[in-house]
């Protein structure tokens, strides 16, 4: 389940700073053209992700909307397998500017929904992370002018945990993002980075320029893998009831 573990942190580090088989392969993207006049009305982006490993298989969506104000809804729809096991994930998460360390994780299904409270400290789950950065280049993927960095992480627990992996991240400051969104990205990262790579990378990352919008990002490990991509990147018109928790939907205690 480490697997899912961490393919859910790194949603929530998009959803606060993904039609899959259309898209996969292609070197695509519905680019965007900026000016300096450019006033941060509501955006909707959309990321692909694809999974592999051992015991699992998933393909995802996420789509995200952000309000002009910093509100977030992210809706995940997933086709995996898991241990031989078969089931799509809906997943609905929403958050607000003002409380960036919560999410409110809502379940259509049952009209419920849960309040979930992130602690930073547990993230790493005492796990200690040695990281290298380097900076490969700076390449146009999608369209946009993106910095490419590459971190490499060992991480141990103790003496019965031991693993290496590799991340590689292209971000664009083209991808139209309004200031305080950014912000907040940033202030996320910095606080729970240290789930993918040590407490100092997100710093690092940042100094090579390696800045803005996660265009594209890969992750490898031992026995696993990810790649997810931006896919979409437009503006729209956000109905403020997006962003809140339906009317009659009952809240039910988290057990994350």
């Amino acid at each position: 389940m480490r697997h899912l573990k961490i393919i859910f942190q790194i949603c929530l580090l998009f959803s606060y700073s993904v039609s899959l088989a259309s898209n996969a392969g292609k070197d695509s993207i519905s680019k965007i053209t900026t000016d300096a006049c450019w006033s941060g009305d509501d955006m909707y982006y959309e990321l692909t992700s694809v999974t592999t490993g051992k015991n699992i298989n998933m393909k995802m969506v996420m789509a995200m909307y952000v309000s002009s104000k910093g509100d977030m809804r992210v809706e995940m729809h997933s086709d995996m397998s898991f241990k031989g096991r078969k089931s799509p994930i809906p997943m609905v998460i929403i958050g607000h500017s003002n409380k960036p360390y919560e999410s409110i994780i809502i379940d259509d299904s049952t009209k419920t929904y849960i309040v979930h409270h992130i602690d930073t400290a547990d993230l790493s789950q005492g796990i200690k992370t040695e990281s290298t950065v380097t900076k490969v280049g700076e390449e146009k993927v999608f369209g946009f002018n993106c910095v490419h960095v590459k971190v490499i992480s060992n991480k141990k627990i103790g003496s019965f945990y031991n693993e290496t992996d590799t991340i590689n991240v292209w971000r664009s400051r083209d991808v139209p993002m309004q200031s305080g969104v950014k912000e907040l990205f940033t202030q996320f990262e910095s606080r729970t980075g240290s789930y993918m790579y040590s407490k100092e990378t997100a710093a690092k990352i940042k100094e090579m320029g390696c800045e803005g919008f996660t265009v594209k990002l890969t992750t490898s490990a031992k026995d696993h893998s990810m790649v997810m991509q931006l896919t979409k990147a437009e503006h729209k018109a956000l109905p403020t009831a997006m962003f809140q928790i339906p009317a009659g939907y009952k809240e039910i205690k988290s057990d994350m």
